[in-house]
Formats: structure tokens, C-alpha cells, sequence
């Protein structure tokens, strides 16, 4: 694993260790997973291949909001309100922060923490 690599795995740890967040990930431009970490006491709803795809509707949902980023200006985040879980995703130098956090969040203050924790 390179020091980058390193680096954003400690940033998803430190995520992971808010109590609301079940999830935090980050994604290449691809979908790919470069790092990522689960809450402990978390257990996934989603199997390895079912998150693969997530991640890559997510990452294709993001360069999609790019092309009006010129007259409505970037998206700081996107957030999707679900019945078990509410997703989060930030662009971050070129890559996607993907945060998945239980469903009864306050989506504003929720994404306001994020953005604070990653400085």
C-alpha cells in the first residue's frame, strides 16, 4: 500500500469511528476502491460485487453533475436519502468520497462533519 493509499485509509478510519457513518470509502474515477473502512459494529447490506456496482453508479452520477459545474458552479456534496441508509459523495482531488450513514442523519450536518474531518 503506498503512503497515499495510507493516508486515505486513515481518513476513512477516522470516518468510520463516527458513531452515524457506516461506511467511508474512496473511490477512483473508475469506481474503484482505493480505501475504505466499515463502523466495527457495522454489517454490510450490500455484498463485495453489489457495492462494486454502487460505487460505480456513484462515481457516473458525479462526472454526469460535472458538465453544468461552469454555470451552476461545483457540487460541494450529494447526498441520497434511503429507507436503511443515507449515501454521501464528495469530490476529493480527483477522487470520490463515498460515505454511507444511518438513515435517521441530519444529511446538512452529516456532510458538514465529513467536510471538517477531511480539513
Amino acid at each position: 500500500m503506498s503512503s497515499e493509499e495510507q493516508n486515505l485509509q486513515k481518513k476513512c478510519d477516522l470516518l468510520a469511528n463516527e458513531p452515524e457513518i457506516r461506511f467511508a470509502g474512496f473511490l477512483d474515477m473508475m469506481g474503484n476502491q482505493i480505501a475504505g473502512s466499515f463502523r466495527k459494529d457495522v454489517t454490510p447490506l450490500k455484498n463485495e460485487e453489489e457495492r462494486k456496482k454502487m460505487f460505480i453508479e456513484a462515481v457516473l452520477r458525479i462526472r454526469t453533475r460535472q458538465d453544468f459545474d461552469e454555470n451552476l458552479g461545483p457540487v460541494t456534496y450529494a447526498a441520497a436519502r434511503r429507507t436503511n441508509v443515507v449515501t454521501i459523495t464528495i469530490l476529493v482531488d480527483g477522487m470520490v468520497l463515498f460515505v454511507s450513514a444511518e438513515p435517521n442523519v441530519d444529511i446538512d450536518d452529516t456532510a458538514k462533519k465529513i467536510l471538517q474531518i477531511l480539513g
